[in-house]
């Protein structure tokens, strides 16, 4: 599922190229945006990940089937969201490029680079 991931990579490639420039000024307020948003789906993903196991469904067959059916969209919901996160981003990455704000934008991709690693498990924010 693209959540944004193709047009964060087009966005991120157009800044690397220089064909996609702005005010540093402005590049840094839209990163902080994409940043703010990123942070938010953050903790959105914790509690989607609270739904991975649930209980207080019953010991009937039907019950736990119900229960598994829940905890698999819980699942398919975290993993929707995480990538959303690390398309926001990428996002707030390019813009700071765009801005001229290298160094910014390389503390930024750690933050990605650890999002992504983490992103089965451990910190949701790198």
């Amino acid at each position: 599922m693209d959540v944004g991931q193709s047009t964060a990579t087009d966005l991120l490639g157009r800044a690397h190229a220089g064909t996609f420039r702005m005010e540093p000024g402005k590049g840094r307020e839209v990163a902080d945006i994409y940043i703010r948003f990123a942070d938010f789906v953050a903790d959105q993903i914790d509690e989607a990940k609270r739904l991975h196991a649930l209980t207080g469904f019953g010991g009937f067959a039907s019950a736990g089937e119900l229960s598994k059916g829940f905890e698999g969209k819980a699942v398919e919901m975290t993993a929707a969201l995480t990538s959303m996160r690390i398309a926001a981003l990428r996002m707030a990455e390019a813009y700071l490029i765009a801005g001229g704000m290298v160094e910014a934008a390389d503390d930024l991709n750690r933050r990605v680079i650890n999002a992504t690693a983490n992103a089965t498990g451990g910190d949701r924010r790198p």
